[in-house]
């Protein structure tokens, strides 16, 4: 009895902390401004610096067709799903298997 109460409880457990993952948010207002960050005053180093910094310094190269997450995009939730779904089989096989060794 103890055991098929913690197993329940194990699966109780994971399938609300699944759910909680699934929470998405809607854009309310869109803000377009013409507002710019800037940096005041000049940088004096201190000394030289050490090491001397090379002559030519190589920029990483980024893949032109990678594209970065944007503010507000929103994400597939066909991997919540999946994982629920592979999370729910993986519990009946341990719960049958679990029947088995005890009858």
């Amino acid at each position: 009895m103890k055991n098929n109460r913690t197993g329940l409880l194990v699966i109780a457990g994971i399938i609300v902390f699944f759910y909680c993952g699934m929470a998405t948010a809607a854009e309310v207002q869109q803000v377009e401004t013409t507002g710019t960050i800037g940096f005041t005053g000049t940088y004096k180093p201190k000394g030289t610096p050490d090491p001397t910094p090379p002559e030519s310094i190589v920029k990483p190269s980024i893949r032109p067709d990678l594209t970065l997450p944007q503010t507000n995009e929103r994400d597939d939730s066909w991997l919540i799903w999946l994982g629920l779904f592979l999370v729910s089989v993986v519990g009946t096989i341990w719960k049958r298997k679990q029947k088995q060794t005890n009858h």
